[in-house]
């Protein structure tokens, strides 16, 4: 049985958000001159734009320890995905602004977890995972899993399909839908879903392709807002705007 990191090597995520909108107000520069000049609004999804626009200075250049500070601010005024970059810098995303604290970074990373957001469950269930918690690390793995995360489809599978589990079933309904939405099947994963469906009975595979036709519930709108990423911006700066 292959470990669980091998699974993931698998797995291959694009992350892209773009959007055609009109230079002369959209530029990244215009965009983040426009988000500063609101940042005393008190609006948490200007402080978490900030926040990302700083984070990874665009439009602007990176300033880790204001970025901090703005997902700091948006976090306290609601925002779960500023509170989830909060727990990013606890965790040591970057270690040279805030001191490394497990326990803040899984307090900021559940609240955004608890509110939907696919990323941040992963993170939660791998910290539990860590920590020898495997019954917490099965619920956010599975919660991210069907909002289609591949990682945390790859963690379940792996430790579904192990030789003393008892839910090998959903362990290959798992491991079709890893390849399924591979782009190109891998000789590894079809060795081991040829040994997995060998295994099992014509009971266990039925039950299979039922866990796998309702698996998939789609991504909650915390986690649909993250994706749009600098997309969503022009919009919210034309509904403060008006």
């Amino acid at each position: 049985m292959r470990s669980t990191a091998q699974l993931l090597a698998l797995v291959t995520l694009a992350v892209a958000c773009a959007s055609p909108i009109r230079a002369a107000e959209s530029s990244p520069e215009a965009m983040f001159k426009r988000l500063s000049a609101l940042s005393e609004s008190g609006n948490a999804d200007v402080k978490y734009n900030l926040g990302m626009f700083l984070n990874n200075g665009i439009g602007t250049q990176r300033d880790n320890k204001a970025a901090f500070r703005y997902f700091s601010e948006a976090a306290d005024a609601g925002s779960v995905l500023a509170s989830y970059k909060v727990g990013c810098y606890y965790v040591g995303q970057f270690p040279d602004v805030v001191p490394l604290d497990e326990q803040a970074a899984l307090k900021f990373k559940l609240q955004a977890a608890e509110a939907g957001y696919d990323l941040a469950q992963l993170d939660v269930a791998i910290h539990f995972g860590k920590k020898g918690d495997i019954a917490g690390a099965l619920t956010w793995w599975e919660k991210a899993s069907r909002q289609a995360n591949m990682p945390a489809t790859a963690y379940l599978a792996s430790y579904l399909t192990r030789p003393d589990s008892t839910h090998k079933a959903k362990g290959l309904a798992l491991m079709l839908i890893l390849k399924e939405r591979m782009p190109n099947t891998s000789k590894e994963l079809s060795d081991r879903l040829a040994a997995l469906q060998a295994e099992l009975t014509d009971e266990q595979k039925q039950e299979a392709a039922n866990i796998r036709a309702s698996w998939l519930t789609g991504p909650t709108p915390v986690t649909v807002s993250a994706q749009a990423g600098m997309s969503a911006v022009p919009a919210l700066l034309g509904a403060i705007e008006k």
